[in-house]
C-alpha cells in the first residue's frame, strides 16, 4: 500500500543502511504492507555502503529521504544526521535487517500516545526462527547485572530473578512492562526526548548506544517499555558480516565505554567489569573460533607425531637425534608447520581446505629444506624431512576431509531441506536459480499452504499441508529454511504460526519483491558463505600478521639504525620517534585509511591521502581509495604507499 505522507507525519522512520541493499528492500516492503491511520517519513541513512544501495534506494524507493554518506560514520551518528532532518513526533529507529508485522506500526504508536510518561519503547524482536531475542529487553548493567552476565550465571540460572537480571529471563515475554533498556533495532522513540539528549552519543560507533540513550533518558524521568503485543524479525547482525568490522571488538568496547561513563567514580567496579569483559571477549574468541583452535592442536599434534614415526622407520628409534635436538626439532616444526597454514590461509580464516593445507605442507618441506642448508648441526636427514611431510600429508589434509563430511552430513553444511509458501512466479524464479547454481545443496520439499486446500501445483512440488499445521511439517518434513513469497500472507498470521511451532533453528526468509536480489542472497544463505558480501582482504588474518610483522620490523629499524633518515623522511620530526614507539608496541600503523571508524583500524602514521599529497583529491576520490586499500591489501601495499610519501617529501 502507498505510504501516508503529510507535511507535518507524524512519524519518522530512520534506517541506517550499510551494505544490506537485499535486507533493506525487505525492510521497506514491510513497512509498505504496515496498516496504520496516521502519517510517516522514512529517512535511510547510507553508511558508504558499496553494493549500490543508494542507487537501489533511489531507483525503487524515490519516496523515501535518502542521505548518502562518504564513509562509515557509524550507527549513533548516521542516526544523529537523519535527526537534523526528521519531522515526526515520534522517532522511530529501525535496522535494515528487520521485518514488520502489519500492525507494529500502529500498535506502538498507540501505546506511545496512552502513556505519555513513556519516553521510548520497543516491540518483541524475534529470531528468524522465531525464538525471542533477549536484547529487546534489558537491564542497566551495575555491578552485580554485569557479574551474572559476564560470568555466565544468566545463562546457568535463567529463570531466577536474582541471575538473570540484564536480558530480563525471569519474566514473560507475553507480558507488557517497565524496562531498563531495549535493543537498538527497534526504538520507538519521543522526539521531545532525542532533542533533551542531543540524540545518540557517537562515542559508540555500533552497539552500547542503545543502552547509553536508554540510560540517560531514565536519568532526566522518562521510562522505557517493553510491548509484547506486536512482533518484529530481526536478522542480526547482518551489516558487520558484510565488512572488516569486528563484531566482538566492537561489543566489548561499547561494554568499557558505557561502564567508564556511567560507573567511572567506582574504581574497583571499573576494574571488575574489565576483568569481566576480557574474559567474556576471550571466550568469545574462543568459541568464535573454535574449530580453528581445533586444527591448530590437531596439526601441532600431527606433525611431531609425524616426525617421531618417520625416525622410527629411519633410525629405529622415536627419538634417534642427539640429545642437544630436543625440544629444538619439535618446536621448530611446529612453528614452520604453523606460519606456513597461516600463509595459505588455513587458519582463522574459515577454509578448512584439503589442497589449502596440502599447499602449506608443500611451503613447510621446502623452508624445512632450507633451514638445514643453515644450520648443519640439525641436518639429520632429509629422509626423515620427507617422510614427516609425507605423513603429515595423510593425517592433516585426511581430517579436513572427514570433517567436511561430517558437516556435509549432519552438521551446519548439511544439505538444506526447503518448503516455500507461495505458489507464484517468484516461487518459480527462486527455484529455477536455486537450482542453477552449482554451490547450492539443498533440497526442495515441497510447498506449504496459506489455506486448506492444496495448491494448484504451479511449481509441480509436492504439497505440505496448510500453515495451520506449520508445527507438524516442518517438524516431520525437517524442514530448515521456510521462504515465503505469498505477498497476501498476513505477517501476524506467520510470525503467531512460527512462534506456535517452536522449533529452533528454521530459517526464516521473505522473498515477496525484488526476486534477483532476495534470490542471489537466499543462495548465499543457503550454502552458508560468511560474510554475504565480499571479504576484505584487510580482515584476512594472513593480511593481519603480515602487516602487523611489518609494523615492528620497520619502527625497529627506524628507532636503531634508521634514526638518521627518520627526520628526513617524515614530517613532525619532534614527535615521530613517539609514534615509532606507539607502531612498535601496537597502539598505531604505519599505512592506514586515516577513518577509523570505517574500519575499526588502529591509528595511522600514514594515511593513503597523505600518501598521494602531490594530487588534489576529493572527498569522493579518497573514500574510493580507502575502499580499495581494505578490499585489495596486500604488505606490498603498504610498502609501495610508504614509498610515495617518501618520495613526495624529496
Amino acid at each position: 500500500m502507498p505510504l501516508k505522507m503529510q507535511e507535518a507525519p507524524q512519524l519518522s522512520i530512520v534506517i541506517v543502511n550499510f551494505n544490506v541493499k537485499d535486507f533493506l528492500s525487505q525492510c521497506l516492503h514491510s513497512i509498505y504492507k504496515s496498516k496504520y491511520n496516521f502519517g510517516i517519513e522514512i529517512i535511510v541513512v547510507d553508511n558508504n555502503s558499496i553494493d549500490n544501495s543508494t542507487e537501489f534506494v533511489r531507483k525503487q524507493f524515490p519516496e523515501v529521504k535518502l542521505i548518502a554518506l562518504n564513509e562509515n560514520k557509524g550507527f549513533a551518528a548516521a542516526n544523529n544526521e537523519a535527526f537534523k532532518i526528521a519531522k515526526g513526533r515520534y522517532l522511530l529507529i529501525l535496522n535494515p535487517d528487520t521485518y514488520l508485522q502489519e500492525d507494529t506500526l500502529q500498535t506502538m504508536f498507540t501505546f506511545m500516545e496512552l502513556h505519555p510518561e513513556v519516553g521510548i519503547a520497543g516491540c518483541k524482536v524475534l529470531n528468524p526462527d522465531g525464538t525471542l531475542q533477549l536484547a529487546c529487553r534489558r537491564s542497566f548493567p551495575t555491578p552485580w547485572v554485569s557479574f551474572t552476565k559476564l560470568f555466565g550465571l544468566q545463562s546457568l540460572f535463567p529463570h531466577s530473578k536474582l541471575f538473570g537480571q540484564y536480558n530480563q529471563t525471569f519474566r514473560s515475554p507475553d507480558e507488557t512492562y517497565f524496562v531498563d533498556s531495549i535493543s537498538g533495532s527497534f526504538m520507538f522513540i519521543r522526539r521531545e526526548v532525542i532533542e533533551l539528549l542531543n540524540g545518540f552519543d557517537t562515542s559508540f560507533f555500533m552497539y552500547g548506544e542503545d543502552l547509553d540513550f536508554c540510560f540517560r533518558a531514565a536519568q532526566i524521568g522518562w521510562k522505557t517499555a517493553y510491548v509484547h503485543s506486536t512482533s518484529i524479525i530481526h536478522y542480526k547482525g547482518q551489516s558487520t558480516k558484510r565488512s572488516s568490522i569486528d563484531e566482538t571488538v566492537n561489543f566489548y568496547q561499547a561494554m568499557e565505554i558505557f561502564a567508564r561513563r556511567h560507573y567511572g567514580k567506582s574504581l574497583f567496579f571499573l576494574a571488575f567489569i574489565a576483568l569481566g569483559i576480557r574474559f567474556h571477549k576471550l571466550i568469545a574468541r574462543f568459541w568464535k573460533y573454535k574449530t580453528e583452535f581445533f586444527f591448530i592442536l590437531y596439526d601441532l599434534i600431527a606433525i611431531n607425531i609425524s616426525l617421531l614415526f618417520a625416525s622410527l622407520i629411519r633410525f629405529g628409534s622415536f627419538f634417534s637425534f642427539p640429545n642437544y635436538a630436543y625440544p629444538t626439532v619439535f618446536i621448530a616444526l611446529s612453528l614452520v608447520i604453523f606460519c606456513s597454514m597461516i600463509a595459505t590461509g588455513e587458519y582463522f580464516e574459515r577454509r578448512n581446505s584439503f589442497w589449502g593445507t596440502s599447499f602449506g605442507l608443500m611451503i613447510a618441506f621446502f623452508v624445512l629444506s632450507a633451514l638445514t642448508y643453515f644450520f648443519n648441526e640439525f641436518a639429520f636427514s632429509r629422509g626423515v624431512l620427507l617422510l614427516t611431510i609425507g605423513f603429515a600429508t595423510f593425517l592433516l589434509p585426511g581430517m579436513r576431509v572427514v570433517y567436511n563430511l561430517i558437516t556435509k552430513i549432519g552438521g551446519k553444511r548439511s544439505p538444506r531441506r526447503l518448503a516455500f509458501i507461495g505458489d507464484n512466479e517468484k516461487t518459480k524464479t527462486i527455484i529455477n536459480k536455486i537450482e542453477e547454481s552449482d554451490l547450492v545443496d539443498a533440497q526442495i520439499v515441497g510447498l506449504i499452504s496459506t489455506k486448506q486446500k492444496s495448491f494448484s501445483n504451479f511449481c509441480d512440488l509436492p504439497f505440505l499441508g496448510s500453515i495451520s499445521e506449520l508445527q507438524r511439517i516442518l517438524s516431520k518434513n525437517k524442514i530448515t529454511e521456510v521462504i515465503i513469497t505469498d505477498s497476501t500472507l498476513s505477517n501476524i498470521e506467520y510470525l503467531k504460526n512460527i512462534q506456535m511451532a517452536k522449533i529452533p533453528k528454521v530459517r526464516l526468509h521473505f522473498a515477496q519483491e525484488y526476486e534477483e536480489i532476495i534470490a542471489a542472497r537466499l543462495i548465499n544463505e543457503i550454502i552458508d558463505l560468511e560474510p554475504t558480501f565480499p571479504i576484505y582482504n584487510f580482515s584476512r588474518f594472513r593480511y593481519q600478521v603480515a602487516k602487523r610483522l611489518i609494523d615492528i620490523s620497520l619502527s625497529v629499524f627506524f628507532l636503531t639504525l634508521g634514526i638518521p633518515l627518520t627526520f628526513l623522511l617524515f614530517r613532525n620530526g619532534e614527535n615521530i620517534l613517539k609514534s615509532f614507539i606507539n607502531i612498535l608496541i601496537g597502539k598505531m600503523t604505519f599505512v592506514g585509511t586515516g577513518n577509523s571508524t570505517d574500519t575499526i583500524e588502529k591509528k595511522p602514521l600514514i594515511s593513503i591521502a597523505e600518501a598521494h599529497s602531490n594530487l588534489h583529491l576529493s572527498e569522493g576520490t579518497i573514500s574510493k581509495l580507502n575502499q580499495f586499500y581494505l578490499k585489495n591489501y596486500s604488505p606490498l601495499l603498504d610498502i609501495e604507499l610508504l614509498l610515495k610519501y617518501t618520495k613526495g617529501q624529496k
